[in-house]
């Protein structure tokens, strides 16, 4: 490879998680434009040789740029995200059409027209509902009905049991199960969080209302399955923190 050329990673319908050289890449006028941008929706031509493990990109054709929404700092935070997430989550050359399916819809779902105040609501509904459905298309995400101590049912209908999670565990446990000695530092998934999980796996991101989303909203959900995702790709994830952090305007 050359100075000018640039190593790609991306997501096929069909053939999964791909890495390819890009020749001349990086070259001012270079033949793929703005095709190799972050979450770039394209039609790819490449080509892969059966001794190498990079294929040969040969032309890229843009679809849907993200470009419009890198304005917003939260929306361009959350593009990031979703990049890491599935670059650490997908094996190489397995297809996975739902993950694919599952990126273009909540990046649809940041697209949405809307009032103002509505636009960083759409944001954290869109990175909490990837994260979960992330977690649940790779076969980690836990049941969240049931302590995974002692197998109480949680979500009693009328008086919901406080749940807790904590790294390296699995699932959630009950309020006597988390003072159990060798548990560790657990923190709360409150029974509003398990709602909306609850229904963000039964409605698609698009019937879901953007109303009441801010920041706080589900926090504790989106710490839980990031702690899933970390737990299993074995590192820690560099966006996750940069999503909970709190911005104060000058």
């Amino acid at each position: 490879m050359k100075e000018a050329d640039l190593v790609v990673s991306f997501l096929a319908r069909d053939q999964g998680k791909l890495r390819g050289v890009a020749k001349r890449a990086r070259r001012p006028k270079s033949a793929f434009g703005a095709g190799l941008e972050r979450l770039s929706h394209v039609r790819m031509a490449y080509f892969q040789r059966e001794t190498r493990e990079l294929v040969n990109l040969d032309s890229c054709e843009l679809i849907r740029s993200q470009f419009d929404l890198a304005r917003d700092y939260w929306a361009s935070v959350a593009l990031d995200y979703f990049a890491e997430v599935s670059e650490q989550m997908l094996p190489a050359a397995e297809p996975n059409e739902k993950f694919f399916r599952l990126l273009l819809t909540v990046l649809e779902s940041l697209r949405a027209e809307g009032a103002a105040e509505e636009e960083a609501g759409r944001v954290w509904r869109a990175v909490t509902y990837f994260s979960l459905w992330a977690v649940r298309l790779s076969g980690w995400l836990p049941e969240l009905q049931a302590c995974l101590g002692c197998g109480s049912v949680l979500d009693d209908v009328e008086s919901p049991e406080q749940a807790f999670f904590g790294r390296g565990r699995p699932g959630l446990l009950c309020g006597h199960c988390r003072r159990m000695p060798g548990v560790g530092s657990t923190w709360e998934l409150s029974a509003e969080s398990r709602a909306v999980a609850a229904e963000m796996l039964r409605q698609p991101v698009s019937q879901l209302s953007s109303r009441g989303w801010a920041q706080a909203k589900a926090a504790d959900l989106r710490r839980f399955l990031v702690q899933q995702i970390e737990e299993h790709v074995e590192r820690r994830l560099i966006t996750a923190p940069m999503l909970e952090e709190s911005v104060t305007a000058p």
